[in-house]
């Protein structure tokens, strides 16, 4: 079996077997987890060699493909899943959980490698589909009170926007068809279609496709929810990884295919990126539950990762998806020292804390390092990704970049004053800061990890740029 087999095989057969463990699945699927991230780890031995790793099988009727890929992108990507299952399992340790709940996240692990491997539109949207079923357990099964409704909403939404995705990839490949007269659902081969009406309006039913998992104003209103009833895990998950998957599928399918429409629609597309930046910081700064605090600031994050790609420039289209990476690691941090206050205390709202610097002056710490580094501190890693998104948004149309500066100081306006409340500020008295103890080692590891990660991309970027640079050529 090949590498990139290797790479979603191994976690969807570790889930099975996690599934027959029994009381041992925990320790099997943190096992599985750590392969798959050892084998994530191989190619960046030899980066020259990455396109050579492109796996083919036979072909079927109407020209299917088995077809994986890996470039710079792919592979920062398909590192990021292995790390953040880990994360994800490691944060989770302490709580006495079923089976399922292990085994869950290394299928998740397995569709998320796939859809970032795939390079037949088949392939990549079953993948995309199978994404799905794990996270709607995840929800539905380990969430809180209301994860029912939660979870019910998150699956509407994502099959509503795979069905305007699947009509999309139809249509794409019916018009190249119309004009080669062959069958075909290799990326490669879809490059650089038609523009008219026709296109347009496939187009447009692959950004909502992609739009909603994003995602993008107004197609957002099923994360807030998602993400406050999802167990911290799964917010880290959905956060780190599954918002990734509409960004890349924007990049890798929707805008390669129609350049010069892209190029075209740029007031609008970069419009509906700002709109995502400046309502998610708003929507931000008007929560009370930290939870759910971090769950808009995401679509804040996610709209620079889009200014930089629908820029067209090499620096904002590097910017934005090294971007991808950064708001992963930062956010999952963010949402793992969550799930810890939540672990202890079981309650989340700004006012149930205060004065908790010097209870916890480790969780002080690294909350600390990783609010700063998701509102653009130089010498982080959100900085390098912002910076870039918006110097190229700054070339191609600067009001827009204008309005993306702003989102920057919005998110030091919402996230500052929260650090400030849950860390700094005077306990009330309903506060439960009592209850709050300190990181273990186990904790302590799992963030000194993060923040080191962190702190390397934004003091040496130049590597990290050049991987994805490699893969976006």
């Amino acid at each position: 079996m090949k590498l990139l087999t290797i790479l979603w095989a191994l976690p969807a057969a570790g889930g099975l077997l996690a599934l027959l463990s029994g009381r041992k699945s925990r320790e099997v699927s943190l096992f599985v987890a750590i392969l798959a991230l050892i084998a994530s780890a191989l190619p960046f031995k030899d980066l020259s060699a990455l396109s050579s790793l492109a796996e083919t099988g036979p072909s079927w009727p109407i020209g299917i493909s088995y077809s994986l890929g890996l470039d710079g992108l792919t592979l920062g990507l398909c590192a990021l899943t292995a790390f953040l299952t880990i994360v994800s399992l490691l944060g989770s340790w302490k709580q006495d959980l079923s089976t399922g709940f292990w085994a869950s996240f290394l299928f998740l692990e397995s569709a998320l490698m796939g859809v970032f491997l795939a390079r037949d539109l088949f392939f990549f949207y079953i993948f995309w589909e199978a994404s799905l079923i794990p996270m709607f357990f995840i929800i539905g099964i380990w969430g809180s009170d209301g994860r029912k409704h939660a979870a019910v909403k998150f699956f509407l939404f994502t099959f509503f926007g795979s069905l305007f995705l699947l009509v999309g990839l139809l249509a794409l490949i019916t018009q190249r068809y119309n004009v080669t007269g062959i069958w075909t659902w290799d990326m490669a081969q879809l490059h650089g279609g038609a523009s008219g009406p026709a296109a347009l309006a496939t187009f447009a039913a692959l950004i909502v496709g992609f739009g909603v998992k994003v995602p993008i104003v107004p197609l957002h209103t099923w994360l807030p929810d998602a993400h406050t009833e999802a167990p911290a895990a799964g917010s880290i998950m959905l956060a780190g990884l599954m918002l990734k998957m509409g960004v890349y599928g924007i990049l890798r399918i929707a805008i390669p295919a129609f350049p010069e429409l892209s190029r075209s629609l740029l007031p609008w597309l970069g419009g509906i990126a700002a709109v995502n930046v400046i309502y998610g910081a708003l929507c931000a700064m008007a929560q009370s539950d930290l939870k759910r605090l971090v769950a808009y600031s995401s679509i804040a994050h996610l709209g620079f990762c889009l200014l930089g790609i629908f820029s067209g420039t090499v620096e904002g289209i590097t910017g934005g998806s090294l971007q991808l990476i950064n708001h992963g690691l930062t956010t999952g941090a963010l949402f793992l020292m969550v799930g810890f206050l939540y672990e202890r205390s079981h309650r989340r709202g700004l006012s149930d804390f205060g004065e908790l610097a010097g209870r916890a002056p480790w969780l002080t710490f690294f909350f600390g390092f990783s609010v700063f580094s998701s509102i653009g501190l130089p010498g982080l890693n959100g900085f390098v990704g912002e910076f870039m998104s918006l110097a190229g948004m700054t070339r191609a149309l600067p009001t827009l970049a204008l309005v993306g500066v702003a989102g920057v100081t919005l998110a030091a306006a919402y996230l500052l004053p929260a650090y400030q409340a849950v860390f700094w500020g005077a306990a009330g008295p309903s506060s439960v800061s009592s209850h709050v103890d300190d990181l273990d080692f186990r904790e302590r590891a799992l963030l000194w990890t993060l923040s080191g990660l962190m702190l390397a991309i934004g003091l040496f970027p130049g590597p990290w740029l050049r991987l994805v640079a490699g893969g976006l050529q």
